[in-house]
C-alpha cells in the first residue's frame, strides 16, 4: 500500500472542487492520449512531438506521468490540498477520458477516488508537511505509510469523524464488536478464522463507498490500522 500527493492547482487553476465533487484526480498533458500501454520511449517521443519537451529535459514530467499511470494502484492512498485542508482518498484505476476534448485546460488522465475525509493542514505531521511541499505534479510518500498517521489525523478531526462506536451504521454492524476490535487494534491474534476476517474486511471495503462521510472515515481508519505491520 502506497501513498501519493497530487497537485490540485494546475496551470494556475484550482481543481480541488472538481476533484472532490466528481471523485477523481488527474494530471495534465491530455494530448498525449491514453497512457495505459505507453512505454517510456513512446512517452519521450510524444512529449517532444506534442509539447516540445525534449528528451534531455523530460525527466520530471516523465516520472510524474509514470507514477500516475503505472506506479499508483487500486487501493493506494492519495492526498490533495487547498489553502486550509488536506483531503484523503482511496485510489481507483487509471482511465483516459477525452469525451470533451484534449485541450490543456481539460483533465483527461484520471484515477477514480473514494474521498475518505479531510484534515486541517495545521494538524498533519512533519512527514506529511514535507510531502505537500513537493514541487512535482505527483509525488510518492517515501516512508512507510503508517508514518503518515492518516488514521489518527482523520479520527482526530471532528469535522469528518466521530467515535468508532457512533460512526458504524447497519452496514458495518454485521462485524461483531470483538471482531472490529481485533481488526483495528490486535489483528495478529488468531482469535477468529481467516475467512471471517476476510469477510469483515470486505464489509469495510464496501463501507468506503458509502455516502456517509463519517462511515467512510471510520472504515478507512480500520483498514489503515489493520494494514499496520
Amino acid at each position: 500500500m502506497n501513498l501519493f500527493y497530487v497537485q490540485s492547482t494546475l496551470d494556475g487553476v484550482s481543481k480541488v472542487k472538481n476533484f472532490l465533487e466528481d471523485n477523481y484526480i488527474g494530471i495534465p498533458w491530455s494530448a498525449l492520449g491514453d497512457l495505459e500501454q505507453a512505454s517510456s520511449e513512446e512517452l519521450r517521443e510524444l512529449l517532444e512531438q506534442t509539447y516540445g519537451i525534449i528528451a534531455d529535459n523530460s525527466g520530471d514530467v516523465l516520472e510524474t506521468i509514470q507514477l500516475f499511470a503505472d506506479a499508483m494502484n487500486d487501493g493506494d492512498y492519495v492526498v490533495i490540498k487547498d489553502e486550509d485542508w488536506m483531503y484523503v482518498g482511496d485510489l481507483g484505476d487509471y482511465y483516459y477520458d477525452d469525451s470533451i476534448g484534449t485541450s490543456d485546460d481539460i483533465i483527461c488522465h484520471r484515477r477514480g477516488v473514494t474521498w475518505l475525509g479531510r484534515v486541517p493542514l495545521e494538524d498533519i505531521n512533519e512527514h506529511m508537511q514535507t510531502l505537500l511541499q513537493e514541487p512535482n505534479v505527483v509525488a510518492q510518500f517515501k516512508l512507510p505509510v503508517k508514518q503518515a498517521r492518516l488514521d489518527q489525523a482523520l479520527r482526530g478531526n471532528s469535522d469528518t469523524a466521530g467515535s468508532v462506536g457512533t460512526a458504524l451504521n447497519q452496514e458495518t454492524q454485521r462485524v461483531a464488536p470483538e471482531l472490529f476490535k481485533t481488526l483495528t487494534h490486535d489483528h495478529t491474534l488468531p482469535r477468529v478464522e481467516q475467512s471471517t476476517i476476510d469477510s469483515a474486511l470486505q464489509v469495510l471495503q464496501e463501507a468506503l463507498l458509502s455516502k456517509d462521510e463519517g462511515l467512510r472515515v471510520q472504515a478507512a481508519i480500520a483498514i489503515l490500522q489493520y494494514a499496520k505491520p
